[in-house]
């Protein structure tokens, strides 16, 4: 099953059935500090929307959502593991969220965070390519590069510009021609484990072709290293 909602019908969907935790960080992400008044009226229109979707029905005073849909949210508020992808694109931004059970759930916010994609998918490599991250593991060495000059090179690459011998023998070969490729635009992930206390785990990564790896502060240092889908599950 697929839902494709707004973002004011994802916030009110999650209010009606007590996902209030979960309808207030999506509204602070796409809305910021919008006024309760603004918020209001925004979801008045959500309900229009998922009627005409077949997702709610009013009955009098009474709101009724869909069973399925209900019982497909609910899903995603007992999870205990999201996976989030921030993936730098040329046309912006685009974030992928797996919510991770024993099947996953693909959570993927598009038009600036307007509308909200959500659907199940089993299949790992096509989980793989929607996070922008290889399903396998290339052959590579990790290694450290000073953080000052990693973010120089990567300002040099974003500006267009070309890059000195020098600043090139930093890197191992193959994933310079991932950076170059990518014009220095790198990913974001997040991990949150969610029990009684959340525990957050980041970094950043790059991907062309059949090659990721991930870059982690480490002090004064940036580890880079092969990376691959499968590396979140082990």
């Amino acid at each position: 099953m697929t839902y494709t909602l707004t973002a004011e019908e994802y916030i009110l969907s999650l209010l009606l059935l007590d996902g209030a935790e979960v309808a207030a960080s999506i509204k602070d992400e796409v809305f910021g500090d919008i006024s309760d008044q603004l918020l209001e009226c925004r979801l008045d229109s959500a309900t229009s929307g998922l009627i005409s979707k077949g997702l709610l029905s009013v009955d009098g005073s009474q709101e009724k959502v869909d069973e399925q849909f209900q019982n497909f949210l609910m899903g995603l508020t007992k999870v205990k593991r999201i996976i989030r992808g921030q993936i730098a694109t040329d046309e912006g931004a685009s974030t992928v969220s797996l919510f991770c059970d024993k099947d996953f759930t693909v959570q993927q916010s598009l038009y600036d965070n307007r509308v909200f994609k959500l659907f199940g998918e089993s299949d790992e490599q096509k989980l793989g390519r929607l996070m922008d991250l290889s399903f396998n593991r290339v052959e590579g060495q990790a290694f450290s590069v000073k953080e000052p000059q990693f973010e120089k090179v990567v300002d040099k690459l974003l500006a267009g510009r070309e890059l000195t011998a020098e600043e090139s023998s930093l890197f191992d070969p193959h994933f310079l021609d991932v950076l170059v490729a990518k014009k220095g635009k790198l990913n974001s992930l997040y991990d949150y484990r969610l029990g009684e206390q959340v525990a957050i785990g980041a970094l950043l990564y790059i991907s062309s072709g059949e090659q990721t790896w991930f870059i982690e502060n480490n002090e004064d240092n940036l580890i880079i290293a092969p990376f691959s889908f499968g590396d979140l599950f082990e």
